[in-house]
């Protein structure tokens, strides 16, 4: 059919091309008697078929006004030259190279010949061809293609209207497509009972009451065409909206009424251990995925019938995803058909309008392994779909593209009939605002999954003797084995297809063709001005640095050990207790709670957190964490070593500070000079009950408390009886100038050192300060102006070994380190690092 559509448009354009040849010639042309006989009566030829040709139109007009009423826009209301250019557009969009518009269906007439031509919209050919509008939400690309799936047409054989048919796609059964979709491909005649296509509207040979069962073996309607092909995607996404919608509604409606009796038995509310302010799931971690449906954690009381509601629940998802992935296209599949090949360009906006990229978000961006395991038939549908997505050109978009974010939605069935609304949050500007593409959601996921898989080979290698730990672990090592091989897959898909895998990637290849919705969302935050525009640019740059280096599983043991037992860790701080415990057995639950934590961290960490875990005891940790902006410890690097001890998480984990000067440094009240962390949430310093370590803490917390808790903007007020915080207090702004001045020597001067170059921290060091070090720069020339003793620095044994020391700028020492300067020689040695790591 495509064949001779050609055919048929490439005579069409012969003709047209002659006739304009002959047009020009006429006014160019002049006959003498040199010309050749055979000159003039390929001119008189050529005269002859343009009358005939036109003669022809004018019949075919006549016959079309008389079956329609109205002329067709199409094929009569162009010239020459517009509909050449209509047809080679048409050639192009078979290719699936642009985007075409709407028919209306008035248009579309009861005459055999009309009914022959394959339901297509008319080609916008006087606007240019322009790079794709990422600004543009999809339901506006969709109005486009509406037409297909609501259009009423004429049957082929008796010219009664056809509507197209409607009803509820139910995700029962084992077939691959249930019947209640298969029978809404079909668009049958009440009339005369004949069945068409709901896509290309061709007579199919089946029954006007066939269901498309896999039994009927006559009707062939899901593979017809691809139209077809995108209809039972429609229907399959639509049905899922309605069930994702009232889902939830559903649990909307039981978590306030949870709420509500909770506020009527609770007189006292706490933010969790250590006032962090973090969740806590079944095994202690911090963030939990928030997907409709999740499988509530073990210890919390269920009623029966909510099991079975989460368990129906779980059996849609699966059955949705299943189905999605059969329909979508499969260019790489042993057999590929036409659909797969050339599928219709409408298959991506459908998926991007619908509730199905929510889904997948919320089952990425879940961080809890023991409700991936517990689902483990969900993550394997939905890694399957995935792979699926990564197969196509139209719908990888939906993995590597910005998400639209969507503010309410009526489902996108009810929105495609007109009957419902698709509403979008909008900026001020009335730009849709973006989500991150889900690939990222995917990475963090493969992370995670890497960092499980890190702890479990060990535990799977030592065996155990508890059977539902095993089990445990078995099933979570295959579903991370998974989770890493799709990832693998993705990768290549999309190497193959050529399209960028990130959002920086992106923005790069579009430069030339306009800002996306992302970029000009950063312009209009950052203002008019270059420092602004500069200073979020860096913050996320720093952001995403932070990311990739957050979380390691490394080799920390004493160089020439080996690996294997009776390794020695001589720059731990707790290699004491590591010998003590060396024989020792973890209980197995316990030492599963810390492989499943060390999952979550890996993708959980604030910038400017880093963790090392040892590759062969995960109890062995190392910790770096940045001072934050706005305080004395902006822009150093504060190590400390962490112990996991064998009762853990019955017990806090120890922690002891590693950059104290050589035991010279008191950085706060908090942090001693001896490497001691006074800190609640660790038990070594009294609190509230909420704030004691719990079995449900995590090292996490811990983290996060030392970074948002102690490293302050005012540390002298963390010493009890310093009163209410003060910046403007005099001995705050002392106290917090002889902070600034050793956090340069020795969380910054002191990193810059050729020795870190290769150490565990060389990877950070040099991210860190490549990034900040102009604004670390400035910094530490902002603090000289107003301490002496930064151009001229000299070691003080027992310096700020007290809280209250008074040490100001005109007693600092004549000579001595300038760490300016020493900070100029740092930069010059990381760059040195940057660039011959490139070569």
């Amino acid at each position: 059919m495509r064949r001779s559509k050609r055919n048929r448009s490439l005579s069409i354009v012969s003709e047209s091309r002659k006739r304009s040849r002959k047009s020009t010639a006429q006014e160019v042309i002049v006959l003498d008697d040199t010309d050749d006989e055979d000159d003039l009566a390929a001119i008189l030829a050529q005269i002859k078929q343009q009358e005939e040709s036109e003669r022809l139109a004018k019949e075919l007009q006549g016959s079309w006004n008389d079956a329609s009423g109205s002329k067709n826009p199409i094929l009569f209301d162009e010239d020459d030259e517009a509909l050449a250019k209509r047809l080679a557009r048409e050639w192009a969009d078979e290719d699936g190279e642009i985007e075409i518009s709407a028919i209306q269906p008035a248009a579309i007439g009861s005459s055999s010949y009309a009914a022959s031509i394959p339901l297509q919209p008319p080609l916008e050919i006087d606007k240019p061809r322009k790079a794709p509008d990422h600004a543009k939400s999809p339901d506006k690309s969709l109005i486009a293609s509406r037409h297909l799936f609501t259009a009423t047409r004429a049957c082929s054989k008796c010219g009664k209207d056809v509507p197209s048919p409607r009803g509820h796609v139910m995700f029962t059964g084992s077939d691959p497509l249930p019947p209640s979709l298969t029978s809404l491909l079909h668009a049958p005649c009440t009339a005369c009972r004949t069945n068409h296509c709901r896509g290309c509207f061709t007579v199919i040979g089946c029954p006007a009451s066939c269901k498309g069962l896999a039994k009927n073996s006559a009707c062939s309607v899901s593979r017809c065409c691809a139209e077809g092909r995108a209809i039972a995607i429609f229907e399959t996404l639509g049905g899922f909206d309605r069930q994702y919608n009232g889902e939830r509604a559903t649990s909307d409606s039981r978590a306030l009424a949870t709420l509500s009796k909770k506020r009527a038995t609770s007189t006292t509310g706490t933010v969790g251990p250590g006032g962090t302010g973090y969740g806590t799931d079944s095994y202690g971690g911090g963030y939990r995925g928030r997907g409709k449906g999740r499988v509530p954690s073990a210890s919390a009381p269920r009623t029966s019938r909510v099991e079975k509601l989460a368990a129906h629940w779980e059996e849609i998802l699966v059955r949705s995803m299943k189905i999605l992935k059969e329909l979508l296209p499969a260019p790489y599949s042993e057999t590929p058909e036409m659909y797969d090949m050339l599928p219709h360009a409408s298959i991506g906006p459908l998926l991007s309008i619908s509730q199905i990229p929510n889904l997948l978000a919320s089952l990425l961006c879940n961080d809890s392994v023991t409700d991936w395991i517990s689902r483990s038939e969900t993550y394997h549908a939905m890694l399957s779909l995935l792979r699926r997505l990564a197969d196509c050109e139209l719908t990888i978009q939906v993995l590597i593209g910005q998400r639209h974010e969507m503010a309410s939605s009526c489902g996108l069935e009810t929105w495609m009939w007109e009957e419902g609304e698709i509403s979008w949050r909008m900026e001020a500007s009335g730009v849709v605002e973006t989500l991150p593409p889900l690939l990222d959601f995917f990475k963090k996921l493969t992370k995670q999954s890497e960092a499980f898989l890190n702890g479990a080979s060990q535990m799977i290698a030592e065996g155990g003797e508890d059977g539902e730990v095993d089990d445990t672990i078995v099933n979570g090592t295959s579903l991370c084995g998974d989770i890493i091989a799709a990832r693998d897959d993705m990768e290549r898909a999309i190497s193959i297809i050529g399209r960028p895998t990130s959002v920086d990637q992106q923005a790069s290849t579009s430069a030339d063709q306009g800002p996306s919705a992302s970029t000009s969302k950063r312009r209009r935050e950052s203002g008019k001005g270059k420092a602004k525009d500069t200073s979020i640019a860096l913050a996320r740059a720093y952001a995403s640095a932070c990311e990739q280096l957050a979380f390691k599983h490394v080799f920390l043991a004493a160089e020439g050990k080996g690996k294997g037992k009776g390794l020695s860790y001589p720059n731990f701080n707790y290699n004491a207790q590591l010998n003590q415990t060396q024989n020792a057995t973890r209980n197995p639950k316990d030492r599963l709670h810390l492989v499943k934590e060390l999952a979550v961290t890996a993708t959980s960490l604030p910038p400017g957190v880093w963790v090392r875990v040892d590759e062969v005891r995960n109890d062995v940790i190392k910790v770096m964490i940045a001072g934050p902006e706005g305080t004395p410890y902006a822009g150093g690097l504060f190590e400390f070593d962490c112990f996991m001890p064998l009762d853990y998480p019955n017990s806090p984990p120890l922690l002891h500070l590693r950059t104290t000067g050589g035991g010279s440094v008191r950085f706060n009240p908090n942090l001693y000079n001896c490497g001691k962390v006074c800190l609640s949430l660790l038990g070594t310093w009294p609190g509230r009950p909420e704030e004691q370590w719990s079995s449900k803490s995590t090292l996490l917390q811990v983290l996060v408390s030392i970074q948002s808790m102690i490293l302050i903007d005012a540390p002298y007020f963390n010493e009890p009886g310093s009163g209410k915080a003060d910046l403007n207090s005099s001995v705050s702004i002392e106290y917090n100038r002889n902070i600034s001045l050793q956090t340069v020597r020795w969380a910054i001067v002191d990193w810059l050192k050729e020795e870190h170059r290769n150490g565990i921290w060389g990877d950070v060091i040099a991210s860190h300060y490549r990034i900040q070090g102009s604004q670390i720069r400035q910094r530490i020339a902002e603090w000289a102006s107003t301490n002496l003793a930064m151009r001229s620095y000299t070691a003080s044994p027992g310096f700020l070994g007290q809280v209250n020391v008074s040490y100001s700028a005109q007693h600092a020492p004549k000579q001595g380190l300038d760490l300016l300067q020493e900070f100029e020689k740092g930069i010059e040695r990381v760059e040195q690092w940057f660039f011959e790591g490139l070569e």
